[in-house]
C-alpha cells in the first residue's frame, strides 16, 4: 500500500534582502527621474523625490503630505530657511539609510534633521558633536544643545565646566542664555578660580549691558567671592561701584569672611572641588560600647570623613590627641581646617590646637579657670570658652567667659553671662554668640544673646522646653539644636523681628 502523500497548507516565506532591495529600487527611480511625484525647492536648488519616502522618513513631510495641506496636492513644494546641502543629505539619507558626517556639516545637518523630524540623523549628529567637543566650541554646543537637544546641551555643560577657564574667554560665552550661565557658575564641578569666574559674569553681562544689568544679582550671588585671591577683591571688586551699588551684602560678607575664615556660612562658602578643599566631619574621643549598657573608659581617638552619604561613609583615623583620656572637653574650629580642644573634667585648663595641613597636635596656653561640659565659640576671630563646671566637689558652676587670641597665644577674662551654667549649646550667627539652655541647680529653656558689637548679653528666645547636655549648630541662617527630647529644634532670627 502506498505511503499517504502529506499536504501542506501554508508556508511563511521572508526574503531577507527584500528591504534594501526595495531600498536600493526606490533610489534607481529617483535617479532615473522615474515616478517622482514631488520636488523640493530650497535655496535655488530643485530636489525631485517621492511623496511615499519622504513622509516614511520624515514627521515633517508624514504631516504635510498626510494631512490635506496644500502642499499634498502640488508638484513643486518651496522650503524656506533652510539649508540646501543639508536637505539634500537628508533625502539622500532616506533613500539610502546612509549620510557622512563631518565637522563641516555637523551642526547644519543636525538643525536641519531637527527641523524635518529626521531623529536617526539628528541623534547621530549629536553624538558626533558631543563626541568632538573642545574649548573652542563647547559653550557654541551649549548655546545649541539648550535650542535643539538636551543630551548636547548636558554634555556640552560638563566639557565647558572642566575647561571653563579658557572656555570662557571665547565669544561664544556671549551668545549663553542666563540660565545656562546659572548652570555653569553655579556647580561645586566649575573648574576654574573665582577670579575667572567674576571676569566672565562681568563680560556677560557687559556684552549687553541694557538686557542684562538687571540679573547682575542673581548672577553675583553665584561667585564665590570668600575663596578670590584677597588682593584681587581688593582692587577688582570692592572698588567696583555697580558692585558696591547692586551687592554690598556680597561684598561685606566676602571681606568679612577673608578676615575671619570659617565664621560666616552661606552657598559662596563652600568652596568648589578644582579648590582641592573638602568638607569633612570630625569625631573626637568619646567611649565604646561593650555590651549592652556597658561602655568601655574614654579614650583620644580622632576620626575623619569627607562622605557626605551616610551609607558609603568611609572613616579616616587621624593623629590622636596627645591629652589625657578625657570627657566633658569643649571643641571649635578655627580658620577653616584647625581644631582646638580645650579643658574636660581631667585636663580642666589644658589646651590643645589640631593643625589639620601638618597632622599635628600642639599645646596653647591654658586658660585661666578650669571647666568641664562648657562651650566654645569663634567670632572675629577670637575663641570665648562660655560656662562650665569648674569643680565637682564642692559643685562649682560658671558664670565667666575667657577670651583667647591666637595672635598672642594668651585667654584673658571676657564678659560674664548673666547666670552660670554648663551643658548648654552655643552658636555663632550674624556676629553673635547665642548660648542655649544648659542647667546650673536646674535645667533650663533660657537662651542670651552676646553682641559683639556692644559687648553686652541680651535676653534672646526661649527653648521651647528645658533642655541640657544639647548641641547646636549653623545652617543656612537657622540655629539648629539637637538632643531635645530626640526633636531638633530650628530658630530662625527673623521670626524675632
Amino acid at each position: 500500500m502506498a505511503a499517504a502523500q502529506r499536504s501542506q497548507t501554508s508556508v511563511d516565506f521572508c526574503h531577507d534582502t527584500h528591504s534594501s532591495a526595495l531600498l536600493h529600487g526606490l533610489q534607481e527611480l529617483r535617479s532615473e527621474n522615474l515616478l517622482v511625484d514631488v520636488i523640493l525647492c530650497v535655496s535655488g536648488r530643485e530636489i525631485p523625490c517621492h511623496r511615499n519616502v519622504l513622509a516614511t522618513c520624515s514627521e515633517y513631510f508624514r504631516a504635510m503630505f498626510c494631512n490635506g495641506h496644500l502642499e499634498s496636492k502640488e508638484h513643486k513644494v518651496t522650503i524656506e530657511e533652510q539649508s540646501a546641502s543639508a536637505l539634500q543629505l537628508l533625502v539622500d539619507y532616506a533613500y539610502t539609510s546612509r549620510v557622512t558626517i563631518t565637522g563641516d556639516n555637523a551642526v547644519e545637518l543636525m538643525e536641519a534633521a531637527n527641523f524635518f523630524q529626521v531623529l536617526p540623523v539628528k541623534d547621530a549628529c549629536t553624538k558626533f558633536l558631543s563626541d568632538s567637543l573642545c574649548v573652542k566650541n563647547c559653550l557654541r554646543m551649549v548655546s545649541l544643545g539648550g535650542m535643539i537637544d538636551p543630551v548636547l546641551e548636558a554634555d556640552a555643560l560638563l566639557y565647558a565646566m572642566k575647561e571653563f577657564s579658557a572656555a570662557s574667554k571665547t565669544p561664544e560665552l556671549l551668545e549663553l542664555t542666563k540660565e545656562q550661565l546659572i548652570k555653569l557658575i553655579s556647580s561645586d564641578h566649575l573648574n576654574a578660580p573665582e577670579e575667572t569666574v567674576y571676569t566672565a559674569v562681568m563680560t556677560w553681562i557687559n556684552h549687553d549691558t541694557r538686557k542684562r544689568k538687571k540679573e547682575m544679582r542673581e548672577l553675583m550671588e553665584l561667585v564665590r567671592f570668600p575663596w578670590m585671591d584677597k588682593m584681587y577683591f581688593l582692587e577688582k571688586v570692592e572698588t567696583d561701584k555697580t558692585m558696591q551699588k547692586c551687592c554690598p551684602d556680597i561684598v561685606s560678607e566676602a571681606r568679612k569672611y577673608q578676615a575671619f575664615p570659617g565664621e560666616i556660612q552661606s552657598p559662596r562658602t563652600l568652596p568648589r572641588h578644582a579648590s582641592g578643599l573638602r568638607e569633612a566631619v570630625v569625631v573626637i574621643g568619646g567611649c565604646e560600647k561593650v555590651e549592652e549598657e556597658i561602655f568601655s573608659g574614654y579614650n583620644n581617638s580622632v576620626m575623619m570623613t569627607h562622605s557626605s552619604a551616610p551609607c558609603s561613609t568611609s572613616w579616616v583615623s587621624m593623629t590622636k590627641m596627645k591629652k589625657e583620656k578625657d570627657h566633658g572637653f569643649a571643641v571649635a574650629v578655627l580658620g577653616t581646617s584647625d581644631i582646638m580642644v580645650c579643658g574636660g573634667v581631667r585636663c580642666k585648663k589644658n589646651v590643645w590646637l589640631y593643625q589639620a595641613k601638618l597632622d599635628i597636635w600642639c599645646k596653647l596656653a591654658p586658660m585661666c579657670t578650669d571647666r568641664a561640659y562648657f562651650k566654645l565659640a569663634v567670632l572675629q576671630g577670637k575663641v570665648y570658652a562660655i560656662g562650665g563646671r569648674s569643680s565637682y566637689s564642692p559643685p562649682v558652676v560658671e558664670a565667666g567667659v575667657e577670651v583667647y587670641d591666637q595672635s598672642l597665644n594668651r585667654w584673658t577674662e571676657g564678659v560674664p553671662l548673666p547666670q552660670p551654667r554648663y551643658h548648654h549649646a552655643a552658636a555663632v550667627l550674624d556676629g553673635s554668640i547665642y548660648v542655649i539652655g544648659g542647667r546650673d541647680a536646674e535645667v533650663k529653656e533660657k537662651s542670651t544673646v552676646f553682641h559683639f558689637s556692644n559687648s553686652q548679653w541680651h535676653t534672646g528666645r526661649d527653648l521651647p522646653v528645658v533642655a541640657s547636655c544639647i548641641t547646636a549648630s549653623v545652617l543656612n541662617g537657622s540655629i539648629y539644636v539637637a538632643g531635645v527630647r530626640s526633636k531638633l529644634l530650628c530658630y530662625r532670627p527673623e521670626e524675632d523681628l
